[in-house]
């Protein structure tokens, strides 16, 4: 994450400087070239120098950066340390990466844009090694962040390969600098002052521009050459018989630098080639040895091959070619050894909290039984934090026949896919953890395979509301400890399908209990349990509580911007059922028909929220006097209670409404004629306590429309008295 150190022996490229100075005046810089051409060292030396007027932010890229939300958590986490003057700065934004599917365009990434365009100063966010994002979804969300930059920040990117997003519209705006192959390439001066004043070789000019045009101006090579040159007599013949090949350059770096090492210092450089990044205690870890600390210092401090990735120098790492070099000639000479370095490397991370590295390691190693454990160990953090697609490809990793035997994988499988909607998946591995042989409490904490089948159906419901119970009733049963957020999960299945079964006084205690262990960076678990309990409190009767735990649940929607999470939509059903109780229809009507829209939209979410709003939207559109829309709610509601048999109380519910929907007419003994619809609505009203001018607000009509209206109701049920009206209105069947 923090940008590399640059040495004084690395060649100073004023010209590329005052491009890059220059380039401030664009919103973005793209730097595109192959390996070997000095980006990352010109930024380096770039940062130095405009480190003093510019804040920057730095984010070093690799292969598990395809992850969305871990790319952009290291984004903010960059960009926190870039403004220190700001320790708040960032923090919403980190909380909605970690929920569970948060949508990153157009929520998170707008949060983030506004925060910054905030900042008082100019900041610069440098994205380095860009090629090792290759997945769409990456490159969509940054370039979603590209047509949006604020003024105030410059973006640079730094790759191998021009990176797909908009730089056509950019370019023709303006608003696009380019570095390329072109101006990195060493001139003949500057490889003059590399060879001669940097290295001390006295190469004649003539030799020079020979080199020069044998590697094509190619820095990494020019060097490479430098280093054998070092070893050479015939300077002059060596020059004119090197080519600018790739390969012919690691071959020259295994016969002419890596051969003429001490055997300690090369057994070092292979054995701990498996590693990407390494420091002292990793590399003791991996060869079996002492002093990796001051080894690494020594080899960063006499070449280029090892990079230092912090300011304390504890961290480094090796040129990419020269790693290839060294694991290639590790495979050549103990390819036995290279699984061995990789456990070992993969204990050490995992150990020292690095579990993306550890997994890495051990896939790298083709160890799936220790990648099966460590999955098994660390991906409910991972999954409840919002990092579902890192959890995911790890188990793409597996042999699907490795997964369908392992208890504790299945049901990583079974969270995953029904997290996603895909329920008959779910179902499936459920099925096989519940076939296995697996014994014993799971690595993650779960008591059984067993207790893990239950609360995953318990929580989500799918085999209807008797079994939701049964099961949640399991899992507590089985479960001999209670480890948040594993309890709520638990007190929310409880307190759900004591709801669903019509105990709502009896629900309220397992959510309550929920909601008090559920924390800050949990806020999708949060905005369930408060609309379970806005549900709870307004069937007690609660409801100016229902509305306001409603609110409570809509505010966490909004100020973490989880508009786009599947969950979001219970709070839109809450909402909806606490206004409809307190008779404010119209809103009610809104809210519902949101939240039941978006529902239906994803037909694998559970389907009791869906049940319970079209219920309440049916009482809704029948008070407003729209019989169409409630008997469309209804039939809506049938539909799915056809496929859930076990449905709790919701088809009694059902009968009750379509009930009322059959009475059409007042009694024929009543004077007058039948009411209008507008009458009905008014009529409904008179039931509650509102008065005139509140009736009036909630019909968006005039207080004396309703006044005149009221006189009407009267007069067609021969009636003097608001309840003498409520009362025929119930004997007639009305309300």
């Amino acid at each position: 994450m923090q940008a590399p150190v640059p040495r004084p022996e690395q060649l100073v490229r004023r010209g590329l400087l005052e491009l890059l100075h220059n380039a401030l005046e664009c919103r973005v810089s793209v730097l595109s070239a192959p390996t070997g051409y000095g980006k990352t060292t010109l930024l380096a030396h770039w940062r130095q120098v405009e480190e003093a007027e510019v804040a920057f932010a730095w984010v070093s890229l690799d292969e598990q950066d395809n992850d969305p939300a871990r790319l952009w958590r290291h984004i903010v986490e960059a960009l926190r340390r870039a403004v220190p003057e700001d320790q708040e700065f960032g923090a919403d934004v980190l909380v909605g990466l970690g929920a569970v599917g948060q949508k990153l365009v157009g929520t998170t990434l707008s949060m983030l844009i506004n925060v910054l365009a905030e900042l008082p100063h100019r900041i610069v966010l440098l994205l380095d090694d860009y090629q090792f994002v290759t997945e769409w979804e990456t490159h969509e969300s940054v370039a979603f962040f590209v047509e949006h930059l604020p003024e105030n920040l410059h973006l640079i990117i730094s790759s191998r390969s021009d990176p797909p997003l908009p730089l056509g519209r950019l370019r023709a705006r303006g608003e696009l600098a380019e570095i390329r192959t072109e101006e990195l390439a060493f001139t003949e001066e500057e490889a003059e002052c590399l060879l001669n004043e940097k290295m001390g070789l006295n190469i004649e000019p003539d030799d020079v521009g020979v080199l020069l045009e044998h590697t094509e101006g190619w820095p990494a090579g020019i060097y490479l050459a430098a280093l054998s040159l070092q070893r050479t007599e015939d300077k002059h013949a060596f020059i004119e018989s090197f080519r600018g090949s790739n390969r012919y350059i690691v071959g020259l770096l295994g016969d002419e630098v890596l051969a003429q090492l001490p055997d300690d210092v090369r057994r070092f450089l292979l054995e701990t080639s498996v590693l990407r990044a390494m420091t002292g205690p990793l590399c003791d870890a991996v060869t079996g040895g002492e002093g990796s600390a001051r080894i690494l210092r020594e080899l960063a401090s006499s070449n280029l091959f090892v990079v230092s990735l912090d300011e304390q120098g504890e961290w480094f790492r090796y040129h990419i070619l020269f790693s290839e070099l060294l694991l290639y000639e590790l495979r050549s000479d103990r390819p036995d050894l290279v699984p061995t370095l990789r456990r070992r490397a993969s204990a050490w991370l995992e150990e020292a909290g690095y579990v993306e590295e550890a997994i890495r390691q051990a896939i790298a190693a083709t160890d799936y039984e220790l990648v099966g454990q460590l999955i098994a160990r660390h991906w409910f953090g991972y999954v409840l934090g919002g990092r579902i697609a890192t959890a995911q490809g790890w188990l793409e990793s597996l042999p699907e026949e490795m997964i369908a035997h392992d208890g504790a994988l299945c049901l990583v499988e079974a969270w995953i896919s029904a997290l996603y909607g895909e329920r008959e998946e779910s179902e499936r591995f459920l099925a096989l953890a519940e076939g296995g042989y697996y014994e014993g409490p799971l690595p993650d904490g779960t008591a059984s395979v067993e207790s893990g089948v239950a609360l995953i159906r318990g929580v989500f419901g799918y085999g209807g509301v008797r079994a939701m119970a049964e099961a949640i009733q399991s899992a507590a049963e089985l479960e001999s400890e209670r480890i948040s957020p594993r309890t709520v999960l638990a007190d929310l299945g409880l307190g759900l399908s004591l709801y669903y079964r019509g105990h709502a006084s009896r629900a309220r205690k397992p959510l309550e209990e929920g909601l008090r262990l559920t924390s800050i960076n949990q806020p999708v678990l949060r905005i369930v349990v408060l609309s379970a309990l806005s549900l709870v409190a307004g069937d007690e009767g609660h409801l100016e509580e229902a509305e306001s735990l409603a609110r409570e649940a809509r505010t966490a929607v909004e100020r973490f911007k989880l508009q786009e999470v599947p969950q979001s939509t219970v709070v839109n059903i809450a909402l909806g059922c606490a206004l409809a109780k307190r008779s404010k229809l119209a809103e009610a009507q809104v809210e519902l028909k949101n939240g039941i829209l978006l529902r239906q939209r994803l037909a694998d979410l559970n389907p009791w929220p869906t049940i319970i709003g079209l219920l309440t939207l049916s009482e809704v559109e029948l008070a407003r006097g729209d019989r169409g829309g409630a008997r469309k709610a209804l039939a809506e509601a049938r539909a799915i209670l056809e496929e859930y048999p076990d449905a709790g109380i919701y088809p009694e519910l059902l009968e009750r409404q379509e009930e009322k929907l059959r009475v059409r007419k007042p009694r024929e003994a009543q004077p007058g004629a039948e009411l209008t619809e507008r009458e009905l609505d008014v009529l409904r009203l008179l039931v509650g306590e509102l008065s005139t001018r509140q009736m009036a607000e909630s019909l968006y009509i005039a207080p004396n429309t309703i006044r005149t209206q009221i006189k009407s109701i009267y007069r067609k049920f021969g009636v003097s008295s608001r309840k003498q009206a409520v009362d025929e209105a119930h004997a007639t069947g009305l309300i």
